[in-house]
């Protein structure tokens, strides 16, 4: 029996990537306690291992470990003040580091244990355990939560003491949404210099000039296949929000980012904003002009 089997395990938040970690676990066939505020996304878990909690304070009773991926700061504050002793949180979700101070502090005052831990990608990476993750708190908790999160991260990164994580993630967010646009606006010149958007992905994949996101939001945008969603507009722009505050408190220029997040406006308000993002190419091809050939 591997280590990580030792601990019970639940997850409290069933969102679209909260239900997409918990597939991925259940396909494991390891047992998993859940709870959500919503039943929409729980149908579609594997009910031989996953059991559905009444409330967080039921969720908290069975589990040793309790992942956290939750929507808004004043979710995380509820959650954490209902936190019981001898568990460990993993707090996934992407919220202000304020946030998570305040929500360290409600567990440990009820003698819990919590690490920073958010995670990169979306729910197709969720669904296929190739998530990222940045994770930081107390060295021995540490050791215990990179169990749990091998389970659904193909790569977690020990980025040191607590807070961290979300500092890490955030700047990350910068550079996926920055390569977003850019690989839209290159998409749009190309295809306006008669190239098509299949033979430019597939010249730049690969080389010097790619990236993660450039390969995989790129083939969306070949195939305009928008709907099969890993990451629509809402959660970037609240993440921006964030970003922003960041960089102010820090004292930081962040225009290249501003500019870029100027097309993701743009793409809500031409009504994509529950597409995934790489639809943001769609509302470059209405902002310039643009139709494809057939």
């Amino acid at each position: 029996m591997n280590n990580h089997l030792k601990y019970k395990i639940g997850i409290i938040g069933l969102g679209v990537l909260g239900s997409g970690i918990a597939n991925h676990i259940l396909k494991q066939k390891i047992n998993l306690y859940g709870y959500d505020i919503s039943n929409k996304n729980i149908k579609n878990l594997d009910k031989n291992y996953f059991k559905l909690c009444s409330s967080p304070q039921d969720l908290f009773n069975k589990s040793d470990i309790v992942i956290t991926c939750l929507p808004s700061e004043q979710s995380l504050i509820d959650i954490s003040n209902k936190s019981t002793s001898e568990v460990l949180i993993i707090e996934t979700s992407t919220l202000p580091l304020e946030c998570k101070e305040i929500a360290k502090k409600n567990v440990l005052k009820n003698k819990a244990s919590i690490v920073d831990s958010p995670l990169s990608g979306n729910r197709i990476s969720a669904l296929n355990g190739e998530l990222s993750s940045y994770l930081s708190g107390k060295k021995s908790d540490k050791k215990i939560a990179k169990l749990i999160l091998n389970l659904f991260c193909k790569k977690v990164t020990d980025v040191g003491s607590f807070g961290n994580g979300i500092v890490m993630k955030l700047i990350g967010n910068i550079l996926n949404l920055v390569h977003n646009a850019v690989t839209a606006e290159v998409m749009l010149l190309g295809m306006k210099s008669g190239l098509s958007p299949k033979i430019i992905h597939e010249a730049i994949s690969g080389t010097f000039s790619s990236s993660g996101v450039f390969e995989n939001r790129g083939k969306l945008m070949i195939n305009e296949d928008y709907s099969k969603e890993g990451m629509n507009f809402s959660i970037p722009l609240k993440d921006s929000k964030f970003i922003t505050d960041l960089s102010r408190d820090k004292a930081v220029g962040i225009p290249i980012y501003q500019v870029a997040l100027q097309y993701y406006y743009s793409a809500v308000a031409q009504g994509l904003k529950d597409k995934d993002a790489s639809s943001v190419l769609k509302a470059l091809e209405k902002n310039f002009n643009f139709k494809r050939p057939g």
